[in-house]
């Protein structure tokens, strides 16, 4: 009888491990993949230079050039987004006789931004409208501006209290 019930009892845990069960001796045991991605880096391409010129005939005069192009590329993997600013160096050399716009910014001694990206894009193709304005007492000669980029991150900070 008694080897009845043993087989019986060993039939049953066999039976039920085949119909999915799980084994009283199976172990489960875990691991993780842990990585670390970097921030790659914001980049800008050299903006193209641009020419021009006027006939002076005593009036002021507005001139539409053609657009300053460059790329910006933000491998930075944060949504924080950007701005570019310009400036020049040299302003008081050509000021007296031309004003120089872009993106309908004054350039001039210090950083003005003249376009801003709220979002992070892998490439962002620019194209910034650049206007001249020439005085109507400018003086005939050859100026040029010497144009600052500046790319960088969007800040946002506040300031709790």
């Amino acid at each position: 009888m008694l080897k009845k019930t043993t087989a019986l009892f060993i039939g049953t845990c066999l039976g039920l491990c085949l119909l999915g069960g799980s084994p009283a001796f199976s172990d489960v045991t875990t691991s993780t993949v842990t990585g670390e991605i970097i921030s790659g880096d914001l980049t800008i391409t050299p903006p193209n230079d641009l020419s021009f010129s006027a006939k002076l005939n005593g009036q002021k005069q507005n001139l539409d050039l053609e657009p300053i192009q460059t790329k910006v590329t933000d491998y930075r993997g944060r949504d924080e987004g950007w701005q570019l600013t310009v400036k020049t160096s040299n302003f008081d050399e050509y000021s007296q006789n031309y004003q120089l716009l872009i993106n309908g910014q004054l350039v001039s001694k210090s950083e003005n931004i003249v376009y801003k990206n709220d979002k992070q894009e892998l490439l962002k193709e620019i194209s910034l409208p650049v206007k001249v304005e020439i005085s109507a007492k400018a003086q005939a000669g050859s100026y040029g501006a010497n144009l600052e980029w500046n790319l960088q991150p969007n800040i946002k900070n506040s300031i709790k209290e």
